[in-house]
């Protein structure tokens, strides 16, 4: 059957391929959705790009680094560590570049919004400024009129009804517009000299604002103000003075059929926006429009400067700029503040901050689902290779277990089957194991020899040494030594030991190799006392040689005072016989 299974090199890069493609399409989109500026996509894209390559790289290092299964062994602490610092690096990769792209949204989106509610109160204070403007030339249209100014000279000096028709003409073709609620002409002292349209007496206010524009000559605006005792009706007045004290010429609006409507109304839908007329009256901001839901009337609401973070700023900042905190009703807003020129005028354009980051949370997420999408893939992927390590180890174990077990056999095997004495002691001196070897010399049954102390086996004559002697055997060459031991039946025999410490299954147990050195005593000593004997045999040969040698001498001796030749020869390294004189005489 064939193996259709993928080679490890093949699964890693599989898995690479597979990982890399979903990163590219997932960070990529949501790079793209939420860095709009080119200048730091490209900063988050090289980012992105250098922390995907860095984390790749220590995953596939600890791929790589976990040997096959065929001859892996249990996979070390520092690869688990190792495994789960590059999770955490890679979580802290894909949350840092998602709360990176939650803060850069954050920030462009609250700009967007400054930005808007700056150009809606532009927009308010360029429309209220247009409107001011347009009443102020209709006005001066009136001034310039010839016919109008010589009528007004004759008003003023109580000239013939003639005069008064004249000017009410000029009046009521403007008021058919309907722009205009009344037009006026008065005298310098507030007298009305001619009016059209609604007729009104002069409140005080008027009056004042009459004489002011007489004496300064210029164009005043007499804001708003209401004109009944209820509250329900509202003016706003245009004052331009006539040349040659001719008079002031008066045009009246209701500011609540086009002026109220033109700075409340908010360009896109909102559920909290509104924009608000406000102007400033000693120490108070005096809120001309009145807040939306709040029930007050024009101009009824008034807000101290110095208990009011908005109005503190709309003085500090002179009416214009952005201001984030908490209104008059102590809701947190962002709010923009523009001054309408030309006039005591103030517009604010805020909105709740709740339905200001409403989309933004939206989005944020959008985001946190997307960065818990990433962890668990990344997760996913961890966990898949920690499986992968697992097995491998797993596999590894069996197989390592398989071989230890084959190993133990064979070492049983050659224990038991050991010519010598084989004892496996553990700390205490109690003897562990024994193989057959050992039952044999010493005559004990398995069961009895291993209830048996080290102690038991030793000759009670050689007991000051053991003490000594099972210490040495925890040195790294062992130990090595003769002694005397015990057999069950009391009887002695010589050995020789072998000791060292093993370490079995992590504990440490003492390794004795006994060899019963009886039979080598016993051929030593045979062997001893043959070299005696051959040593004695020696010794005898080379006397009587020794006196051979001194017969021979004194033979040669007589000879030659006989004078006749000797008749042994001596040879030159022969040692003079006994008796012998270095010069040569023969002692006698």
């Amino acid at each position: 059957m064939i193996d259709m299974r993928l080679s490890r090199p093949a699964r890693i890069s599989l898995g690479y391929l597979a990982t890399a493609v979903l990163w590219i399409l997932v960070s990529d989109e949501l790079t793209a959705t939420l860095v709009p500026d080119r200048e730091t996509h490209f900063l988050v894209q090289s980012w992105k790009g250098l922390g995907f390559v860095t984390v790749t790289a220590l995953v596939i290092y600890v791929l790589m680094r976990t040997p096959a299964p065929a001859a892996a062994a249990a996979p070390d602490r520092q690869g688990a560590v190792l495994l789960g610092l590059t999770f955490l690096l890679l979580v802290a990769l894909i949350a840092g570049t998602g709360t990176l792209a939650y803060r850069h949204q954050a920030a462009a989106f609250k700009q967007q919004q400054h930005s808007q509610q700056s150009a809606i109160a532009e927009l308010k204070a360029v429309q209220i400024r247009r409107w001011v403007d347009r009443g102020r030339q209709q006005a001066e249209i009136l001034r310039r009129d010839p016919d109008l100014l010589d009528a007004a000279r004759r008003l003023a000096t109580n000239a013939a009804p003639a005069a008064a028709r004249h000017v009410r003409l000029h009046f009521d073709a403007l008021l058919e517009a309907g722009e205009w609620t009344a037009i006026g002409l008065y005298a310098a002292d507030g007298r009305p000299l001619l009016q059209a349209g609604e007729a009104r007496a002069p409140e005080a206010a008027l009056r004042q604002a009459i004489a002011e524009a007489a004496e300064d000559g210029d164009f005043r605006l007499n804001d708003v103000h209401p004109v009944d005792a209820a509250g329900l009706a509202y003016r706003i007045d245009f004052l331009l003075p006539l040349p040659e004290a001719a008079g002031v010429l008066v045009l009246s609006a209701d500011p609540l059929a086009l002026l109220f409507p033109m700075a409340q109304s908010w360009p896109i839908p909102s559920d909290s926006s509104e924009a608000l007329l406000l102007r400033v009256e000693g120490d108070d901001v005096v809120f001309i429009t009145p807040p939306r839901r709040s029930g007050a009337r024009p101009t009824e609401r008034r807000v101290p400067l110095a208990d009011t973070a908005f109005a503190s700023h709309l003085v500090r900042k002179k009416g214009d700029g952005i201001y984030e905190g908490r209104d008059f009703r102590g809701v947190e807003v962002i709010a923009a503040f523009e001054a309408v020129p030309g006039t005591p005028w103030h517009i604010e354009a805020k909105t709740d901050t709740d339905e200001v980051l409403r989309p933004l949370r939206r989005q944020a997420g959008q985001i946190f689902s997307m960065v818990l999408l990433a962890i668990g893939i990344s997760a996913l992927f961890v966990v898949l290779l920690w499986r992968n390590r697992q097995a491998a180890h797993a596999a590894s174990e069996r197989l390592a277990q398989a071989e230890r077990a084959a190993l133990a056999l064979r070492f049983e095997a050659l224990f038991q089957q050991a010519r010598d004495i084989i004892l496996l002691v553990d700390p205490a001196g109690r003897i562990v194991e024994a193989n057959e070897a050992a039952l044999a010399a010493y005559g004990y049954t398995a069961e009895e020899i291993r209830a048996r102390h080290v102690r038991d086996l030793r000759d009670p004559d050689t007991l000051d040494s053991l003490d000594r002697q099972f210490s040495a055997a925890d040195r790294p060459g062992g130990v090595q030594f003769e002694t005397m031991h015990r057999r069950k039946d009391g009887s002695l025999f010589p050995v020789e030991i072998s000791s060292r410490v093993v370490e079995i299954d992590g504990q440490r147990f003492r390794q004795s190799f006994i060899r019963d050195i009886g039979e080598r005593r016993r051929a030593e000593e045979t062997v001893r006392r043959q070299l005696d004997e051959l040593r004695r045999w020696y010794e005898a040969t080379l006397d009587r040689e020794g006196r051979i040698g001194e017969l021979k001498a004194e033979v040669n001796e007589l000879r030659q005072r006989l004078g006749e030749p000797p008749r042994y020869g001596q040879p030159q390294d022969a040692a003079p016989p006994a008796g012998a004189h270095p010069s040569g005489a023969v002692r006698t």
